[in-house]
């Protein structure tokens, strides 16, 4: 890849990273990006963290053990008293107490509702991941896209700006010798001033897109592979829209997390319906009681077991518990609402890329034989420029249409090939194998 950079962008560049000197492919950046991008790290961490979600809820299934130790002085002194078996008056005195707890819920129907919104969370956060992952896919293809698609465009108005310069010259001289008028130069040198213009434009554009790349790995990709001219222009399989749509329907992350988000709402209903609920446990005590002293004398050393049921009912806590219930059938609600909105922008989604790789591909043919024409166009018109068969202006119009077509049939290819993996996306089943196939289309 050539190097287009401006002088100031390079000094940032270099300032931010160190710049990867070998050719890098598709799956070069793909590899950095998995380790360095941080959206998609941040993603593996979240997943990590969601999963101790079924792990926290089942532990409140489970027995809790306890140990507790109290030491407690005492001061103790009789005021009033009609028991003659008291030795003092007043006592000081230690009391130490070791104690074992054991904590098993036998019915608790909060928990149990946890425990299974604790699976839908942890699913939810798999399919989060995959998103993650199918997303980092387009991020890598686009922007390395974008590179490459900048400075093609890039070389394609710095081939215009010279051949401009050419016809600036030519014009010059011919107006000089008394052959031209002063009209063809002035126009000439107005296309000449704007290819000019454009060219730092693109310039601007690659630097940008160098350093959106650079987002990705944290590091700069001077080289890169660049994209053979003619691609092999496939539809869409099948090549219907509706099959794709089904499948983005039924496989499409967004709509599969959206569905988890509401499961999860429905889940938080019943859960604060079981604060309506009695709740039954059982607690087991051993504990071994060392008391140094007391009113009546002596010490004294108590060793006992206590099991207990406990059994509590809700009657009423200010009316907390139905608010807290409404709240989440509201919440419910809207997650319904949102899994609707999300399956028409699925749908529309996956229309817009499929119709847009269809387009791409007849205006990827059409454009590669306006460009070849246009080429044969222009050698003509300059042949007849020189023969005195056609004015500058006329040579110059078909330098510009043949620019116009070369920047057209760039944008093509490339959107031919981002919108081929976006369709994947939509449907949900874009894979690293697909990033394989395009990588076999860089030279």
């Amino acid at each position: 890849m050539k190097n287009y950079i401006t002088g100031a962008g390079v000094a940032l560049l270099w300032l931010a990273s160190v710049p990867s000197l070998a050719s890098e492919g598709l799956l070069d950046i793909l590899s950095q990006a998995k380790t360095a991008d941080p959206s998609f790290r941040g993603a593996a961490f979240e997943r990590a963290a969601e999963q101790e979600a079924v792990k926290q809820a089942r532990a409140r299934l489970l027995p809790s053990l306890s140990f507790n130790a109290e030491r407690t002085d005492n001061s103790d002194a009789i005021v009033e008293s009609e028991n003659q078996v008291a030795n003092a008056s007043s006592a000081d005195y230690e009391t130490t107490t070791y104690a074992l707890t054991l904590n098993q819920s036998i019915y608790n129907h909060e928990y149990w509702v946890r425990y299974s919104q604790s699976k839908v969370v942890r699913d939810r956060a798999d399919v989060e991941f995959d998103r993650a992952r199918q997303d980092l896919l387009i991020n890598v293809a686009e922007r390395y896209f974008t590179v490459l698609k900048t400075e093609e465009q890039l070389s394609a108005i710095s081939a215009e700006k010279e051949a401009l310069q050419r016809h600036v010259e030519y014009a010059s001289k011919s107006r000089n010798a008394g052959l031209g008028r002063r009209a063809e130069v002035v126009d000439a040198e107005a296309r000449y001033y704007t290819a000019l213009a454009e060219e730092a434009q693109f310039s601007k554009g690659l630097d940008d897109a160098l350093f959106s790349l650079m987002q990705l790995t944290g590091q700069l990709h001077e080289e890169l592979r660049p994209m053979q001219e003619k691609l092999p222009l496939e539809l869409p399989d099948p090549a219907m829209p509706q099959p794709w749509i089904e499948r983005g329907v039924t496989g499409n992350p967004d709509i599969l997390s959206q569905q988890f988000t509401l499961q999860e709402a429905r889940m938080e209903v019943k859960a604060q319906t079981a604060g309506h609920y009695p709740t039954l446990s059982l607690v087991y005590r051993n504990f071994d009681e060392d008391q140094g002293g007391s009113l009546f004398g002596g010490t004294s050393r108590i060793e006992g077991d206590e099991i207990a049921l406990q059994l509590e009912v809700p009657i009423y806590q200010g009316g907390a518990v139905s608010s807290r219930r409404r709240e989440a059938i509201e919440r419910m609600h809207k997650s319904q609402e949102d899994l609707t909105r999300v399956l028409r922008e699925v749908k529309t989604d996956v229309n817009s890329a499929f119709q847009g790789v269809m387009a791409n591909i007849a205006q990827v043919k059409a454009l590669q034989k306006t460009v070849s024409s246009q080429r044969e166009v222009l050698r003509n018109k300059e042949k007849g420029l020189q023969a005195g068969l056609y004015t500058m202006l006329v040579v110059l119009d078909a330098q510009r249409d043949l620019a116009d077509a070369q920047k057209n049939y760039i944008e093509a290819r490339y959107d031919y090939a981002i919108n081929s993996l976006k369709l994947k996306r939509a449907a949900g089943v874009l894979v690293e194998g697909d990033l394989v196939a395009i990588n076999n289309w860089l030279r």
